[in-house]
């Protein structure tokens, strides 16, 4: 089994490499491109709509494996299967089309109950100290926040190169570890192949990318990384969302706290925060001058530590769970003064 394995995630990387050269050709023929605006982070057209490719090869491999492991007629997996095809299918769709904000709302709202309802719900809530606490009635809502929150948060965040494939690679690493750990095969061969898949994709997309995810690859990533602590939790069912949803929430923390702070920083200043920007953290470190490559090693490093942090953290005592959360939260405000440092010397 594990030689199968091996053979198909090379299989996968490989696959996605060539499938991506062939639809930068593609997307070059057809004028799928993302041309430059005051607000975007390159200075030539670029073709994007590449995860198109990682998408499709990840989802074929999904299939395959739920079929050889008999886990198919599993209302767990089919609901993945389902719902990541629809965000998948919309992420495609609004590349091409730009659809109203009503539309991709209501999908990723629909296909979010999904996943709470079909998968598993976010009931309670871990909190060092106090063990476990009641969500009540703000059970279902709070799980449609996240995910949605976070799909909307990892296309936000996809604007230079590289930086969310890295993203990707780092928190589908870590899962693999917890997979690992848990003794759960199931929650590594899936982020397994989101791994390969995306880093046959990222040769083309690290700077100077040659082609863009798109919205199809962002927000599918996107909503992947905010249902897998659902998944996790019905996996490894000893195990609560409520729980879970602090290694998800570690996992992506580097994307998690470069939007809640631009967002709550443009609140303050009184700013539309739902009009698009250049204001994200790492958006300002590229206006300041730092080159992409720079950018998204800075956010792979962070992504790194805070993987670091999520293991430790579900292996020690409370007391300890908060002195790593208040040190992953010290180390992000010293990135903002560090970014505000840079910014004065321009």
């Amino acid at each position: 089994m594990d030689l199968i394995v091996i053979a198909g995630v090379i299989i996968i990387a490989v696959g996605n490499y060539m499938f991506t050269a062939w639809f930068i050709k593609y997307a070059r023929l057809r004028r799928i491109t993302d041309v430059p605006t005051e607000r975007s982070s390159h200075s030539i057209p670029t073709p994007r709509g590449g995860g198109i490719g990682f998408v499709l090869i990840s989802l074929i491999a999904f299939i395959l494996y739920f079929a050889w492991m008999g886990l198919l007629s599993s209302s767990i997996y089919l609901t993945m299967l389902i719902t990541l095809s629809a965000i998948a299918c919309l992420g495609w769709f609004d590349d091409r089309r730009d659809l109203s904000q009503i539309i991709r709302f209501t999908i990723q709202v629909a296909a979010a109950a999904s996943v709470i309802f079909f998968v598993e719900g976010l009931d309670t809530f871990f909190v060092p100290y106090a063990s476990t606490i009641s969500l009540g009635v703000f059970s279902p809502f709070l799980g449609l926040l996240w995910i949605t929150g976070v799909t909307n948060i990892y296309n936000f965040m996809d604007g230079v190169d590289g930086i969310a494939s890295i993203q990707a690679l780092s928190a589908s690493a870590g899962w693999m570890i917890f997979g690992y750990l848990w003794n759960e095969p199931i929650l590594i061969v899936i982020n397994l192949i989101v791994f390969a898949s995306v880093a046959g994709f990222l040769v083309y997309n690290w700077a100077p990318a040659r082609i863009f995810m798109g919205d199809v690859g962002s927000i599918f990533l996107g909503f992947f990384f905010a249902i897998m602590p659902f998944l996790a939790a019905a996996i490894a069912e000893e195990r609560t969302v409520g729980f879970t949803l602090w290694i998800g929430a570690l996992l992506i923390w580097p994307f998690l706290f470069d939007s809640s702070f631009t967002l709550l920083r443009r609140f303050m200043k009184g700013e539309n925060v739902f009009q698009a920007h250049r204001t994200h953290l790492y958006q300002r470190l590229n206006i300041a001058g730092w080159p992409h490559s720079t950018i998204s090693t800075l956010y792979l490093i962070f992504s790194f530590l805070c993987l670091i942090i999520a293991l430790v953290f579900t292996h020690e005592e409370s007391f300890i769970q908060i002195l790593l959360l208040i040190t992953l939260l010290v180390l992000s405000l010293i990135y903002i003064l560090a970014v505000q440092r840079v910014e004065k010397k321009i």
